[in-house]
């Protein structure tokens, strides 16, 4: 019997650099292996598999049609090994690793931050990679194992994972500061947004079930004028004047000039976030010191109740 060839860690991180890059250049440059290395390491593995990788027939590198389902499979062996990898060297050095974390916009920009500054001042060998998405696609991020841990809105759309609660944001009307509903301060009640066009969100983020908890919803909410599927798309309408919304309050930058933020009430409403993490599955040791610091930062957004 003829003895099978094997697949290399060389190839599918050859293989995976190249899909992601579109370029055997860049993919050698990702990877710190020459151009020559990188293009043989992908021949290699198309004799293994008897498959052809790469349309090479037009002038854009693209994934063959046979190959496409072979990607993600790949990514998350390797990113499989190397959170094991990295977890093993922590326990080992237990000051070196790798932390892959998704969260939302808002959570990046207000409070990743001072995490991070905490964390890498204690932690300087360990590396960090940063994503951002809504909380569906943080979800996915997590269950394929894209990343070890998410910060994100409850979702039941993607199955196989442990949900935390970290945040409790609350709700508050948004709108451009010449609107005239800036014109006074202090909370307002949901009632009083039914005279205004409404800006609100797609049924596949976390906020839209949020809004359609209300009883009774008005009506401009129930059926807006506009929806968007993510809060950077609601915070340019209204710099633009074009309606109101309602947000959470981590997402509107106490620092804008041309946007006004007063908190909702009769009923207060809030966004929850939680610690995303896939069920069954222990957090390396370096994910798991971050997640410390991140609640430690992330602490008086739980604790604090509505108001400015």
């Amino acid at each position: 019997m003829a003895k099978q060839k094997q697949v290399t860690l060389t190839q599918l991180r050859s293989f995976v650099a190249v899909a992601r890059q579109g370029s055997f250049t860049r993919a050698a440059e990702t990877l710190g292996m020459s151009q020559p290395s990188v293009t043989a390491a992908i021949q290699q593995l198309e004799q293994t598999l008897g498959l052809t990788l790469f349309d090479r027939s037009t002038k854009t590198l693209r994934l063959a049609a046979a190959s496409r389902s072979f990607l993600p499979a790949m990514e998350r062996v390797l990113n499989d090994m190397d959170t094991t990898l990295s977890g093993v060297q922590s326990i080992v050095e237990g000051q070196s690793g790798h932390v892959a974390v998704a969260v939302l916009p808002s959570v990046a920009t207000r409070i990743l931050p001072e995490t991070i500054k905490g964390y890498s001042k204690a932690f300087p060998g360990i590396r960090l990679a940063l994503r951002d998405d809504n909380s569906f696609g943080i979800c996915e991020k997590v269950a394929n194992g894209e990343v070890d841990i998410g910060v994100a809105g409850r979702t039941d759309q993607v199955m196989g994972l442990e949900f935390e609660p970290i945040i409790r944001d609350p709700f508050g009307v948004a709108m451009h500061r010449s609107h005239p509903m800036a014109s006074e301060q202090g909370p307002v009640r949901w009632q009083e947004l039914a005279a205004y066009p409404f800006i609100s969100f797609a049924s596949d983020t976390g906020i839209r079930p949020i809004l359609d908890s209300l009883d009774p919803v008005p009506e401009n909410i129930s059926v807006p004028w506009v929806e968007v599927s993510n809060i950077a798309t609601v915070l340019s309408l209204l710099k633009a004047n074009q309606g109101i919304s309602a947000l959470p309050q981590m997402s509107v930058d106490p620092r804008d000039r041309d946007i006004a933020f007063r908190i909702l009430i009769d009923p207060p409403k809030f966004r929850e976030l939680g610690l995303i993490t896939r069920k069954g599955r222990s957090l390396p040791p370096a994910a798991q010191r971050f997640v410390e610091y991140m609640k430690a930062a992330l602490r008086p957004y739980w604790e604090r109740g509505p108001g400015p």
